[in-house]
């Protein structure tokens, strides 16, 4: 029966029942004042007070049993009917892996909760395990496996144990994007081992397609990335299952180095280098119970406590330590799982900036008064500007320790032209600058030496007024900082003259800015510029402009070879380094492994103080440290990822899923039989019955 609670009603046959038994008081007593004080008797019962009429009383009753029964939805179900085809459940597990799972007992949480769901499993369903980080890796599949569908759960959930959580940080958005993606039902085949063929078993095998579900086992930290959910549209058809993981204690305070290349922001540029502070940003959660907090540099009894209220952030200055590397400690919060911080101290390198020239009568008029005045020094550099004639240039100048050459004259001599060439093809770079129509084509012959393009040539502009740059190729790496609209406008830099410089781009030169005119105001050919004015203020305004420092620190940027410092390096991220034949990392467990492609950055798997051994190169130490998110511990509310069209629902069970297909199939019998109706039309018959029997029975006593 579809609804057996409608057989109460069959109770009502007591009814009939009870108004034959129950005696009715006589009627038409009349009060009388002289039996006030008599004892009531009631009346004795007599054969006339039992059940009388039998047949009438059983034809009410049946018909009361018959409505109730119809009422309750009957049906027969044969031998047939007893075969379970519980549709196929397509289900993907989502483990959340990432550097928040490492607190307390997460994991073994996370590993419970995945054993709960893969045993529920039956054999014809088809599942999924993905664990996540920052990347999602698909570790098990049910038609990856060359085994029975009996032991797919067993051998999903012996794989998932193999795992342990990772340090790097959580983007859930990609992670549930791509289990949304396997979990809806194909509208073909699937291959094992190959994904979107048709060659293999049906995906529904013998049974039809049933509920397509995620489920998520994950600490859902605040500090989650969703960005990848916003691209696309959820699919309807597949329900998101939140099994959470919580850690005994909801608070977590961190400390970050405020990393800053030049630190000329922190303090003034005068202060000595043992003498600055290292800032570290100290954040409490809003969940915190505990505020009184310890910063300490490791292995050291010098100890810094501040207060940190919940959901607060407070700037803690820190003498730097002596050491080339070390690392900062975080005491008294609630989770210690992040509270190592490391940290290398930068180290300065000293570089040269040479100019090539004449010495001036006026040195506001000279290149090199400016070109001194550029600010090149920072944490990791400290550069010295110096100016030399044409024949002190030497000849074995190393672009390692000289990175820009900046020429403004040169001299007639193969001594002078070969040091530069060499120079260059070592790989330094040099800034031909025309301030001057008499040495233009002095310099244009060098270059020509240099670069073997003997087609170019040199005049003096018309210039009536002023010129201006028209045109500048902000694709190029030497203008790129300086490609935003608010920093882009060169139109208020005036030039009093220039040369026209012919035949560059017949020699592939690649034009970087042009004047007004058209001609060539900055051209480059491999390690080579030319500038064909000058920048000092009877050539132009460029040296007062804000433009100046920054073209020519990009001038000399770009040629200082390999980084040895690199600010804030985040686990699971690319290394600023380009990999090289030969290259070796070596972590700080001292485990070393090869940097020769880009993917062997993954070595670098955990915080630490860690090394590249570059060829050729002195050894570089950084620090790794975890993304700043995953210090993000406070619960994320499911509102969240419902605002984002998910749609949240418990996963079916195979118990559930059986009980309701079975009462799917129950309500389809009852539906084809229809013997409700059968037994309403039998109960109207009785109802008729006994009005006709009542009837004629009446008449009788009458």
């Amino acid at each position: 029966m579809l609804a057996p609670f409608f057989l109460a009603g069959a109770l009502a046959v007591a009814a009939p029942i009870l108004f034959h038994l129950i005696r009715q008081q006589p009627k038409g007593a009349v009060p009388f004042s002289s039996v006030m004080f008599l004892r009531e008797v009631p009346p004795k019962l007599t054969r006339r007070s039992r059940l009388d009429q039998w047949p009438l009383l059983l034809l009410r009753a049946l018909a009361l049993l018959l409505l109730a029964a119809a009422f309750a939805r009957p049906f027969l179900r044969g031998a047939d009917d007893q075969f379970n085809n519980t549709p196929v459940r397509r289900i993907a597990v989502l483990i959340d892996r990432s550097a928040s799972m490492q607190r307390e007992d997460l994991w073994d949480q996370a590993i419970q909760k995945a054993e709960a769901v893969l045993t529920d499993l039956s054999a014809h369903d088809q599942f999924a395990v993905f664990v996540f980080d920052t990347e999602t890796d698909r570790i098990w599949e049910t038609s990856q496996a060359a085994t029975s569908d009996e032991r797919q759960s067993a051998l999903a959930l012996q794989a998932l144990t193999e795992l342990q959580p990772t340090w790097r940080a959580t983007d859930l958005g990609v992670a549930l994007r791509e289990a949304a993606d396997w979990a809806q039902w194909p509208t073909e085949s699937r291959t094992p081992g190959e994904e979107g063929s048709g060659n293999a078993e049906p995906a529904t095998r013998s049974q039809p397609p049933g509920p397509a579900s995620i489920v998520l086992i994950s600490d859902l930290q605040d500090g989650s990335k969703l960005d990848a959910l916003q691209q696309n549209t959820w699919p309807e058809q597949v329900n998101l299952d939140i099994r959470r993981v919580v850690p005994n204690a909801k608070g977590n305070a961190t400390a970050i180095v405020m990393n800053d290349q030049t630190l000329d922001n922190l303090q003034a540029s005068e202060v000595a280098d043992s003498d600055r502070k290292l800032p570290v940003r100290v954040v409490n959660s809003k969940l915190a119970s505990q505020f009184d907090l310890t910063l300490q540099w490791k292995d050291t009894s010098d100890k810094q406590t501040i207060q940190v209220e919940g959901d607060a952030t407070q700037i803690v200055r820190l003498n730097q330590p002596t050491d080339a590397a070390t690392s900062i400690v975080l005491s008294g919060d609630d989770s210690p799982f992040d509270n190592t911080i490391h940290w290398v101290a930068p180290e300065k390198r000293s570089y040269r900036l040479l100019h090539v020239g004449m010495p001036q009568d006026d040195p506001r008029e000279s290149l090199f008064y400016y070109l001194e005045r550029v600010p090149l020094d920072n944490a990791t550099r400290s550069v010295s500007i110096e100016s030399v004639t044409a024949t002190q240039f030497p000849p074995d100048l190393d672009p390692r320790e000289c990175p820009l050459v900046v020429v403004g004259d040169v001299a007639n001599t193969d001594a002078f032209t070969n040091a530069i060439q060499t120079y260059t093809e070592a790989g330094g770079r040099v800034l031909f600058v025309m301030d001057a129509s008499d040495d233009a084509s002095d310099v244009l012959a060098c270059i020509e030496t240099i670069t073997s393009d003997d087609s170019l040539s040199t005049k003096e502009a018309s210039v009536e007024d002023y010129a201006m740059w028209s045109r500048v190729d902000f694709s190029s790496p030497l203008f790129a900082s300086m490609a935003d609209p608010q920093f882009n406008d060169f139109s208020k830099i005036q030039f009093w003259n220039h040369r026209d410089v012919s035949g560059l781009e017949e020699a592939d030169w690649n034009i970087l800015a042009t004047f007004d005119s058209g001609a060539p105001a900055l051209a480059q050919s491999g390690n080579v510029w030319l500038l064909t004015t000058g920048w000092q203020p009877s050539s132009s305004q460029l040296a007062l402009s804000t433009k100046f420092i920054p073209l020519i620190a990009q001038m000399f940027s770009g040629n200082e070879g390999t980084a040895r410092y690199v600010a804030g390096h985040v686990v699971g991220t690319p290394l600023p380094w380009p990999p090289t034949e030969d290259a070796e990392l070596v972590r700080s467990d001292g485990e070393s492994s090869p940097y020769e492609q880009a993917s062997d950055a993954d070595f670098i798997d955990r915080p630490g103080v860690h090394q590249l051994k570059m060829p050729g190169e002195e050894l570089i130490t950084f620090a790794s440290n975890l993304a700043e998110s995953e210090s993000q511990t406070d619960a994320m509310d499911e509102d969240t990822l419902e605002r984002l069209g998910i749609g949240l629902g418990e996963a079916a069970t195979a118990e559930k899923l059986t009980q309701a297909t079975l009462q799917l199939r129950d309500r389809e019998l009852e539906s084809n039989q229809r013997l409700w109706q059968w037994l309403l039309l039998a109960a109207i018959g009785m109802l008729v019955i006994e009005t006709l029997w009542g009837g004629r029975y009446a008449k009788r006593i009458a």
